[in-house]
């Protein structure tokens, strides 16, 4: 996962992609595709999502929106949507948001990392891309991969046992600084009444 999501050039259709929930309740729309496509095996994204990885692509917050199905508001700050969307910390580095209704996971959210978000890429609709999806770019927490998986060796991706070096750095200057910026969420345990 890089540093900071550095937005993609535009694209000349006001919206590149879309997407949703297994149930339909939460939409997600960008005016940008991913900077980037990160493939994680850490054991909370296997647990999270019943597969051997979880697929992330980080999205700039300025060109995504989401929406609750009913609703006509359409939602770029966390805090704002929070009050459709279930939220867990599973670490205190980060915040996770899942559909309330059919469990879907949606993001996860690193407080290092207050402009960018990382999007599951299952959420996305094919037939609502306009544009050409980056390649996976990394596979992050080999470290805690399922032994039964193989991930093909001639895939061109990088590979790490934890996080990537950039992304270490990152955490580790957040840290070193009191862990400041923490997103303006409730502290687990909560969930959200729709």
């Amino acid at each position: 996962m890089d540093p900071t999501p550095k937005p993609p050039l535009e694209s000349p259709s006001p919206v590149v992609l879309r997407g949703s929930c297994l149930c339909g309740m939460v939409h997600l729309e960008s005016k940008m595709l991913p900077e980037s496509v990160t493939i994680c095996h850490c054991r909370e994204c296997r647990k999270a999502s019943g597969n051997p990885f979880l697929t992330f692509g980080l999205f700039h917050n300025d060109y995504i929106q989401w929406s609750i199905a009913g609703s006509s508001n359409r939602k770029q700050l966390l805090s704002d949507l929070a009050e459709g969307i279930r939220l867990t910390y599973y670490s205190d580095i980060a915040v996770r948001g899942w559909c309330p209704r059919c469990g879907t996971p949606l993001f996860m959210k690193y407080h290092c990392r207050p402009d960018g978000t990382s999007i599951t890429m299952g959420l996305i609709d094919d037939e609502h891309i306009n544009g050409l999806m980056p390649a996976v770019k990394e596979h992050i927490f080999l470290g805690d991969k399922a032994a039964w998986w193989n991930i093909p060796s001639d895939d061109g991706t990088a590979r790490h046992n934890g996080f990537n070096e950039s992304f270490t750095r990152r955490l580790e200057d957040w840290s070193s600084r009191g862990r400041p910026q923490r997103l303006d969420i409730p502290p687990p345990p909560f969930k959200f009444k729709l």
